[in-house]
């Protein structure tokens, strides 16, 4: 049976990373232009703005129950968005930014820490685009030049030091980046997705519904099928449309604090009745061998959401671990093949194994990327020494 079909969308901030990057892109431009207001100047304007508009706004957050009203909160925003981006663009903080700029600060920034990807993100990546499925980002972010940045740096990151036979499977430049950007030049504007003939207006990606839109012109181009599934992963207010508009929608949660951001999704969520569940009742009962919740139920709660602390419980969950209808040659995401190796009796060495690497663990553990034939992928090898 065929790995099943997964069309991935992903959230940045928070989401891929496990924070903010916004003050990052922010600095790029004021390193260059030194006399333009400071970020912390910046944020309180908006907040200014946007607690303006709360005060003003004709239904409270306790009185909003059902989406909805939540949905129209959100779309609400767009003018407080709007008027943020202008500020930032009439200050002319991004006033000669290059694209040179933009990909040397977010290599740099993933380099020195300051972006920490979310563990696990780059094996759901392979998983899904090693059988053909989409991944794509969207986000609300200023830079998409940034994310792609930060992608391709975070992704080199995870295979050096691999030694002899390590190589990166996939290009990373594959996965579809949807967000503003910077255009810079002498009047330091950003781009404005959605024309003003559009039904969202004149405007940039800004708000819940502005993603909601973004992800269905990603998916237009895609393969469908019976067999496909939709997964979007979010972790803020701004994912809601999407989440809900997903086949499967899941919820990132930082383990112990989380941060505000998902706070507020989750009180969000719990006024308009929305439930979330742990992803860890999706994986494979590792006794058993047996689901613990179907295909069919997860169809019937359509609308119900999930929640994980990282990358790594997601691709362990149904929707990315293989189909084990043949104990003998297929394996599940996250299994580590020397012990599966061992226990079917055969022999290789560890240059054979990189050939289906999708981490580079210190510790000598390798995985197969999304359950496909094991024994295949390496008799396919004219150097395989497995026997």
């Amino acid at each position: 049976m065929a790995p099943r079909l997964v069309h991935l969308i992903l959230d940045f901030d928070g989401t891929l990373t496990t924070t903010s990057t916004l003050p990052l892109i922010y600095n790029i431009g004021h390193r260059l232009n030194p006399s333009a207001p400071s970020w912390q100047s910046i944020s309180q304007a908006y907040m200014d703005d946007y607690n303006v508009h709360l005060s003003c706004y004709p239904l409270a957050s306790s009185r909003r129950k059902s989406l909805s009203e939540e949905l129209a909160w959100l779309q609400s925003l767009r003018e407080v968005e709007r008027k943020s981006t202008e500020r930032v663009e009439a200050a002319g903080v991004f006033r000669g930014v290059t694209k040179t700029h933009v990909d040397s600060a977010a290599r740099k920034a993933v380099r020195e820490g300051d972006v920490a990807m979310r563990r696990g993100w780059q094996r759901i990546v392979e998983s899904v685009m090693m059988s053909k499925g989409k991944v794509a980002v969207v986000s609300v972010g200023w830079s998409g030049d940034f994310i792609r940045g930060c992608l391709r740096t975070a992704y080199e990151q995870s295979y050096e030091g691999g030694g002899k036979g390590a190589r990166i499977p996939l290009k990373i430049d594959d996965v579809d980046i949807c967000a503003n950007e910077i255009l810079g030049g002498q009047e330091g504007k950003m781009t404005r997705h959605f024309p003003e003939c559009s039904m969202a207006g004149d405007g940039g990606i800004w708000t819940a519904k502005d993603k909601e839109m973004v992800m269905a012109e990603v998916l237009s181009k895609c393969a469908q099928g019976s067999e496909a599934k939709v997964v979007y992963v979010g972790d803020s207010p701004t994912d809601l449309a999407c989440l809900l508009g997903a086949d499967v929608g899941i919820c990132i949660r930082n383990e112990g604090s989380t941060t505000v951001e998902q706070k507020l999704l989750d009180m969000t969520l719990n006024r308009i009745g929305v439930k979330s569940e742990w992803i860890g009742v999706m994986r494979l009962d590792g006794l058993e061998g047996k689901l613990r919740r179907n295909d069919t139920q997860i169809q019937e709660e359509h609308g119900k959401l999930w929640w994980a602390k990282d990358f790594e419980e997601i691709g362990q969950s149904v929707l990315f671990s293989a189909n084990t209808d043949s104990k003998d040659d297929r394996i599940r995401l996250g299994q580590p093949l020397m012990i599966y190796l061992r226990e079917n009796g055969y022999k290789t060495n560890r240059e054979d194994c990189r050939f289906i690497q999708t981490g580079n663990d210190v510790d000598g553990t390798l995985y197969m990327l999304d359950g496909t034939s094991m024994k295949s992928e390496l008799l396919s090898r004219p150097e395989s020494s497995l026997v």
